[in-house]
């Protein structure tokens, strides 16, 4: 498959991405089906998501670009920051919102982007 993000340099984020994105496909099936049994596993395989991303994917985004710090486009306001001023703190301490930038980071069309050479054309 091929994803937005070029995940060539990074292949230990593309095993955590994989891993996330099935869980995500996977709600998705459960949503389209109408039943209470669906919709519970719907409801347990997106949170199970939720912690999966947000803690350890997140961190490992983090990890991976908090030591180059590339500088970030915000395509809200179309505007360019550095690193730091987004992520200005430890992993730990960033709130739900910046976790979920990070994983958008890899999906491309989030709040933040990288800069271009990380995706694919």
């Amino acid at each position: 498959m091929t994803y937005r993000f070029n995940f060539k340099r990074y292949p230990d984020l593309l095993q955590m991405y994989e891993v996330y994105r099935n869980l995500k496909l996977k709600a998705t099936g459960y949503s389209m089906r109408d039943s209470k049994l669906a919709n519970r596993k719907r409801i347990k395989t997106n949170e199970k998501n939720s912690e999966y991303a947000y803690t350890i994917l997140a961190k490992a985004i983090y990890d991976t670009f908090a030591q180059t710090k590339p500088i970030l486009h915000n395509a809200d306001r179309d505007i360019y920051l550095p690193w730091d001023e987004v992520f200005d703190k430890s992993f730990e301490e960033l709130d739900i919102n910046h976790r979920k930038c990070l994983v958008g980071l890899l999906d491309g069309n989030f709040v933040y982007e990288l800069p271009l050479s990380y995706y694919n054309n």
